[in-house]
Formats: C-alpha cells, sequence, structure tokens
C-alpha cells in the first residue's frame, strides 16, 4: 500500500488492520487529495453505490438483519460488534470464533475475523486467525503481505496495549449475495477527515461456511485494498445501532 506514508501514525497503523480498516484509510486519502473515488469493487446484483451516485434502496430479497442484541467489544481500544446470539462465542487470546449459521453470524464473523487479519493486531493474533479462519487461493499472499506490513511497521510480536486512537468506526453492511453456505457483503465504514467531513468507504467480503464455523476468502493478491472503494454515504445499508 504505496500510499500509507502519507497518513498519520494512527491511520498508517489501522490501514493495515484489515477489511474495510484499509477501505476507509482509501477513502481518507481520496478526501485528503480531493480526487475521484477508487473503482468500485466487482459485485453482483446489489453492489455498492458509487460515491457520484444518490441513495440506493436495499434488494428485498436479501436479509433483513436484526441488530436487537448487538453490542460493541473493546478489543484494545476498538470497538467490534458482537452478538450473544449470533458470535462470537469463543473469545480466546484476542481471536473470535464461533458464529452462528446465520446471515447476522457471517457479516459478524466478516468484520471480526478481517479486522484480526491486519498487521497492527500483531503477529500474535493475524498468523493463527489466516491460517485457520481464512480460506482461499489467495490466502499464502495475504499472510505474506500482512508479515511484511508488520515488519515496516515495527508492530510487536504481540499487542499488549491499545490500539491508536480509532480513526474510523464500523457503520453497517449490505448484503450483495446470499446461499445458506456463502455470503458476498460490503461493511461500511466511516470517519471525519480534516477538515471535519465525514468520509465513508466499504469493503467487499466473501465468507464461506465450512468445517462448522465461518472462513473470510482471502482478497485478491492478498491486499484488502482490491475489494475496498470510497462511498458517497451509508445509505443502502443496514445500520448498526451507534455505541
Amino acid at each position: 500500500m504505496a500510499d500509507r506514508r502519507r497518513f498519520s501514525p494512527g491511520v498508517r497503523i489501522l490501514a493495515a488492520a484489515g477489511l474495510v480498516t484499509a477501505g476507509i484509510a482509501v477513502g481518507l486519502l481520496l478526501g485528503s487529495r480531493g480526487g475521484s473515488p477508487a473503482p468500485s469493487p466487482t459485485a453482483g446484483t446489489a453492489g455498492v453505490a458509487p460515491a457520484a451516485s444518490g441513495p440506493v434502496a436495499p434488494d428485498p430479497g436479501l436479509p433483513t438483519l436484526d441488530f436487537s442484541d448487538l453490542t460493541w467489544m473493546d478489543f484494545h481500544g476498538f470497538a467490534l460488534p458482537v452478538s450473544p446470539t449470533a458470535g462470537p462465542h469463543i473469545l480466546a487470546d484476542d481471536r473470535a470464533s464461533g458464529f452462528a449459521h446465520t446471515p447476522l453470524g457471517a457479516a459478524l464473523a466478516a468484520i471480526n475475523i478481517g479486522f484480526r487479519t491486519g498487521s497492527s493486531v500483531s503477529p500474535f493474533v493475524f498468523e493463527p486467525t489466516i491460517a485457520e479462519q481464512v480460506t482461499g487461493v489467495d490466502q499464502p499472499a495475504l499472510v505474506a503481505q500482512t508479515r511484511t506490513d508488520a515488519a515496516n511497521e515495527g508492530v510487536p510480536a504481540r499487542l499488549m496495549g491499545r490500539l491508536p486512537e480509532p480513526v474510523f468506526r464500523f457503520v453497517g453492511v449490505r448484503f450483495d449475495a446470499v446461499t445458506p453456505d456463502r455470503l458476498v457483503l460490503y461493511v461500511a465504514t466511516a470517519a471525519e477527515d480534516t477538515t471535519g467531513t465525514t468520509v465513508y468507504a466499504a469493503g467487499r467480503a466473501d465468507v464461506r461456511w465450512e468445517r462448522g464455523d465461518w472462513r473470510v476468502v482471502a482478497p485478491p493478491g492478498g491486499s484488502w485494498t482490491t475489494v475496498t472503494t470510497r462511498i458517497a454515504s451509508s445509505a443502502g445499508f443496514q445500520l448498526f445501532p451507534r455505541r
């Protein structure tokens, strides 16, 4: 991610924290440059709204999630969404697994697993997470890229303190394709840029039910920036309750 050096130290570290964390970094970078939005990732019928378009209504054929029991778990100072019914049901050594075989379980798996594939969570977390909870032909490329990022950023072997001050928040999800054992969705994030303007980004996640739990498919080439884009707003997403 060649442009990571343009961010402040906190953003630079979080930009390597997996999934939509890279996406919000893309959004912040575009916002600071005043440039055009990044091309939208390949999508199915529902897709993500391009930055220049208006609100997009959710596809009525896709699941509507119940967030009534969703809460926020503190992960070294960063808020991650969890649910007592949908998971994760197993939290140990900073890792998360055991998600319900439901659309909400898949969405929470995409976020909780994807976040833990980033370099900032330390090799103690991302190494076993990628080895055991990521699938697909690009899994080796993802672990290689994450190891390189961790080395370049001087990330300690295990994260003991807090992550840098959070520069973005998870906003919601939007499904693109759903079958009982495979879901494709977008996860939206929001942050405020240096002018105080809210910037949105979305990351595409492909999750599959394998060996009794949801697994995240590694992004093309092992880089989450290939499946992220800036978006105009959170319109069309199912929004999480605010913390």
